[in-house]
């Protein structure tokens, strides 16, 4: 659905530590197959995502905590991406419509705004209709140096 707009975005790779061990989106993940690109005018996030049977909720879709988790991983993504390390200090999350299993979904998420010690981010999520199944609006704590040197191996 969303595709189109990313064509020239530039597929990544998480940067911020262990990641590739994240039970979330990490390369083993038993919830979710991910592809991430990002378009950097405005700086944007496409996640495609294909859900696992393992995160199932209600049956045949998407368990809620399942969509949560992912959001709040890609919204650290997006911040990590940016040179900004950050961690969740508050998540809000809205479910619209249920997502259906082992169908592709697209995660678009976005920086709204940057101050010295937080960034704002917004997220929504779509299965295959047009309207999203799952918005959100997180805050994160910009990590100081300090700070940071717990989260470097």
């Amino acid at each position: 659905m969303f595709l189109e707009r990313f064509q020239t975005a530039t597929p990544i790779n998480p940067s911020f530590p262990n990641w590739n061990k994240s039970f979330v989106s990490g390369h083993e993940s038993p919830l979710f197959q991910v592809d991430h690109r990002i378009a950097l005018s405005p700086i944007e996030l496409l996640s495609v995502v294909r859900f696992k049977p393992s995160a199932e909720g209600p049956p045949g879709h998407v368990h809620g905590g399942a969509t949560a988790a992912l959001i709040d991983e890609v919204m650290g993504i997006l911040g990590w991406n940016q040179k900004m390390p950050v961690v969740t200090k508050k998540l809000e999350v809205e479910y619209r419509l249920p997502l259906p299993l082992n169908e592709e979904a697209q995660l678009i998420t976005v920086i709204e705004s940057i101050h010295e010690k937080t960034v704002h981010v917004n997220a929504s999520l779509y299965g295959n209709k047009k309207t999203p199944g799952v918005l959100a609006q997180g805050v994160f704590h910009r990590l100081t140096e300090n700070q940071l040197k717990n989260f470097t191996p």
